[in-house]
């Protein structure tokens, strides 16, 4: 059995009753956190309070040397974990599928994911959010790529928001900030920002204003998200300003 076990947002309490009892059950488990981490927790406080070892794999041990997960699956009941909805990133698929091809049994269970937060704390209706995008850091790409650009004004014209997320370099435990990002979309784009800070945690941060005021705020401490929203319904323009703190001018 190969259980894919969503940790949630932020700390070691953010798994659900679900998943903690799954990995609780776990003979061996596994964590990758390239794709997102719990900035909120450490491995020894998740190995802790779960009563479990866990091994954690960079992105090469996940992606091109998976056979030491699939054996304690092939062997027991194996639990790979990730930070917010463990199938969000096609990788988990490749690797469920992988486990499938060997006959191993596997199931999902859930966790709370940056997109539903970043709804629920900034009032944005869920279903008007459009194609989500990633920023990557200023020197990786030189700038902001087009294709970030392009999805923000595709969604902006059918009315839709945007999520934009913001890059990680793991290995350096580097994390793109919110300012930072909407001070490189400021550059290209006249438009309301929002941004979402420590999602998850008891003391959230939502802050709303145009990017290039954003661009020049602090937001605390990672992980940080970045909403581009599109035209803004009278009920999600109140919550931006009793949430996010937005001026009423901003929003006009």
């Amino acid at each position: 059995m190969l259980s894919f076990i969503g940790l949630g947002l932020y700390d070691e309490r953010s798994i659900t009753l679900q998943g903690r009892d799954a990995l609780r059950d776990a003979d061996r488990a596994f964590a990758e956190f390239y794709t997102s981490r719990l900035v909120g927790t450490t491995v020894d406080a998740l190995e802790e309070t779960h009563g479990i070892d866990i091994e954690v794999r960079d992105r090469a041990g996940v992606e091109r040397d998976p056979e030491p997960i699939l054996d304690a699956a092939s062997g027991g009941h194996a639990a790979f974990l990730t930070a917010g909805d463990t199938m969000i990133s096609t990788t988990h698929v490749d690797l469920r599928t992988r486990a499938d091809e060997r006959g191993i049994e596997t199931r999902v269970i859930h966790g709370t994911t940056a997109q539903t937060a970043a709804s629920s704390l900034t009032g944005l209706q869920n279903y008007r959010f459009g194609k989500a995008t990633t920023l990557p850091f200023e020197e990786t790409r030189g700038g902001v790529p087009d294709s970030v650009l392009a999805t923000i004004g595709e969604n902006r014209e059918r009315d839709l928001h945007t999520l934009v997320y913001l890059d990680i370099d793991a290995e350096s435990e580097r994390y793109m900030t919110g300012d930072t990002a909407a001070g490189l979309l400021a550059d290209h784009l006249d438009a309301v920002g929002v941004v979402v800070g420590q999602a998850g945690s008891d003391d959230p941060t939502v802050r709303a204003d145009r990017l290039g005021a954003l661009a020049g705020e602090s937001f605390g401490p990672p992980l940080h998200l970045l909403v581009i929203p599109g035209d803004l319904h009278p009920l999600e323009r109140e919550s931006l300003r009793t949430f996010g703190g937005a001026p009423a001018d901003a929003l006009e």
